[in-house]
C-alpha cells in the first residue's frame, strides 16, 4: 500500500487517545497493576458522564484579563474568526482539512443567517508548518494585524507558543486539544477537555478509552498493554499520560517506550522481539502504536509476522483508509463519533455541510476536528446573542454551567471543569475486511491523579 503521510493524520500520543493522568512506566517491563474500582469501569452514555472527586478552582486558571478591546473584530454586520493549524509539516504530522471542516460549519451558520445579525467572516487558517516559532508569529499576526475576535479552529502538533499572544490579549480559542495550551486557562475550549496537560497542570485521570478496550478483553485473560511512540517529548509525555488510564482500568503496562525516529522506522524487529516478551516473557493483551502511517504498516507486518493475536490499536481513522490491508482488524482510538454513523442526525447533517462546502472533503479526522471547533463557538455565539464582546463570551462559557454536547456525535464537555480535565469518552474505530464499524459513544469517568 502506498500512503501519503500528508493525507493522513498522526496525533501526539496523549491528544489521540483522550487520557490525562500522570505515573506509567518509563521503559519496559511489567508494572504493578492499580486496585480497580468497578466505577471507574462503567461505560455510560455520552452525557452525564462520571466526574467522581474531581474538582478544579476557577479562580486558579490562567489569562484571567479582560481584553483590552472588547469589541475587537466586531462589527454590526460581522464577526471575524481565523484558525491557526499545523496544515503543513516535514514530520508529516499535519491537520490540513480542518480549515474546510471549520468553513463547512461556518458557511452554514451564515445560510441560517448568522448570529444575531451578524454573519461569520472566517478568513481561513494560518498554517505554522510544524515550526514553534513561526506558531507564536502567525497568532501575534491574527490578532494584532487581523483583529480576530476569536480563533478557530486552533489544532497543532508542536509546542503552543500561540498562547502566550491569546493569553496577552484575552483571545478566545477554539480547538481539539491536541496541547498543553488548551489546558489550565479560562479562554481555550477544547472539544473534547483538556487531553495534553503539563505535569503542574495535571488533576485527572480519564478511564473513557481504557475501558472501552477492557469491554472488548474476555473475561479472565490479564490484561496488559505495550505503549510503542515516536522518539519525541510529546510521545514521551504521553506514554506517562496514558499508562495511569489504563492502569485504573487494571491493566499492567508491559512495554513504555518512544524508540521510533522522527525520521522514519526502518526496522521494526527489535521493537517487536521485545514487546512480544513484555508481559513477564509472553506478549501483552494489546498494543498500542501512534506513529505515522508507513511507520504502523512495518509495525504490524512485524508485529503478525511474530504472530501476535492480541488486540492492535491505533489513532488514525480516515475512511481513505478502508481499503489498506495491512491495517484490517486493527482498532481506531476515537474521541467522537466517526462521519459512517450517518443514523446519528449531527453526523448526518455534517456530512451534508461537508457537501454544500467541498463535495470533495471526506470525514477525516482533522476535518471532523476542524467542524466541531467551529460548531462549538457557533452555538456559544448564539447563547451570547446580540451582546456580543470577548468578554460576555468567555463569561458565558466559564460560567459554571455551561456544556456542549451534540448527541450521539461529540461528547458532552463541562466548562470550567473541562479546562483542566478530559473529557472521558470516545469508541473505538474498527477496520475488519475493508469496512469501518463503530459502536456507539461511551463515556467512563474522570478521578482525582493518585
Amino acid at each position: 500500500m502506498k500512503i501519503n503521510k500528508k493525507s493522513f493524520l498522526v496525533l501526539v500520543l496523549a491528544g489521540a487517545v483522550g487520557i490525562a493522568g500522570c505515573g506509567g512506566s518509563d521503559g519496559g517491563g511489567s508494572t504493578d497493576t492499580a486496585a480497580v474500582d468497578s466505577a471507574l469501569l462503567k461505560l455510560g452514555p455520552d452525557q452525564g458522564w462520571n466526574q467522581t472527586d474531581v474538582t478544579i478552582d476557577p479562580a486558579a486558571l490562567d489569562c484571567q484579563g479582560k481584553a483590552s478591546d472588547p469589541h475587537r473584530g466586531v462589527t454590526d454586520t460581522s464577526i471575524k474568526i481565523g484558525g491557526l493549524v499545523t496544515a503543513t509539516s516535514p514530520s508529516g504530522i499535519a491537520f490540513a482539512d480542518a480549515e474546510a471542516g471549520a468553513k463547512a460549519r461556518f458557511e452554514r451558520a451564515n445560510a441560517e443567517g448568522g448570529i444575531a445579525g451578524r454573519t461569520i467572516d472566517f478568513i481561513g487558517v494560518r498554517d505554522d508548518g510544524g515550526d514553534p516559532g513561526r506558531n507564536g508569529a502567525q497568532a501575534n499576526s491574527l490578532v494584532s494585524r487581523e483583529g480576530i475576535f476569536a480563533a478557530a479552529p486552533v489544532i497543532i502538533a508542536t509546542s503552543p507558543s500561540y498562547i502566550d499572544t491569546f493569553c496577552k490579549e484575552v483571545t478566545p480559542f477554539f480547538g481539539w486539544g491536541t496541547d498543553s495550551g488548551f489546558c489550565g486557562n479560562t479562554i481555550g475550549f477544547s472539544i473534547v477537555g483538556c487531553q495534553t496537560p503539563t505535569a503542574e497542570q495535571r488533576v485527572a485521570v480519564n478511564t473513557g478509552p481504557p475501558a472501552a478496550v477492557n469491554a472488548l478483553i474476555p473475561a479472565g485473560t490479564p490484561k496488559s498493554i505495550a505503549m510503542i511512540g515516536l522518539d519525541n517529548d510529546s510521545a514521551r509525555q504521553g506514554n506517562i499520560t496514558i499508562a495511569q488510564g489504563f492502569q485504573a482500568a487494571g491493566f499492567d503496562i508491559a512495554y513504555s517506550k518512544t524508540p521510533i525516529p522522527v525520521s522514519g522506522l526502518s526496522d521494526p524487529t527489535p521493537i517487536v522481539q521485545a514487546v512480544m516478551t513484555s508481559d513477564k516473557g509472553r506478549p501483552p493483551t494489546a498494543v498500542f502504536m501512534v506513529t505515522p502511517v508507513g511507520d504502523a504498516v512495518r509495525l504490524l507486518g512485524a508485529f503478525r509476522a511474530a504472530g501476535y493475536t492480541g488486540m492492535l490499536l491505533t489513532p488514525f481513522y480516515d475512511p481513505r483508509l478502508a481499503g489498506a490491508k495491512e491495517l484490517s482488524d486493527t482498532y481506531a482510538v476515537m474521541q467522537w463519533q466517526p462521519g459512517l454513523s450517518t443514523d446519528v442526525p449531527g453526523i448526518a447533517q455534517m456530512l451534508a455541510d461537508f457537501k454544500a462546502s467541498s463535495p470533495d472533503l471526506t470525514d477525516s479526522l482533522p476535518a471532523m476536528a476542524g467542524y466541531w471547533s467551529a460548531d462549538m463557538l457557533v452555538k456559544a455565539l448564539e447563547k451570547v446573542g446580540r451582546d456580543l464582546t470577548v468578554d460576555a463570551l468567555l463569561k458565558t462559557l466559564n460560567s459554571g454551567d455551561y456544556t456542549n454536547y451534540v448527541p450521539g456525535a461529540l461528547p458532552e464537555t463541562r466548562w470550567p471543569l473541562n479546562h483542566s480535565t478530559p473529557s472521558p469518552c470516545g469508541t473505538l474505530a474498527h477496520l475488519k475486511d475493508g469496512k469501518w464499524t463503530a459502536p456507539a459513544l461511551s463515556c467512563g469517568a474522570i478521578t482525582k491523579v493518585s
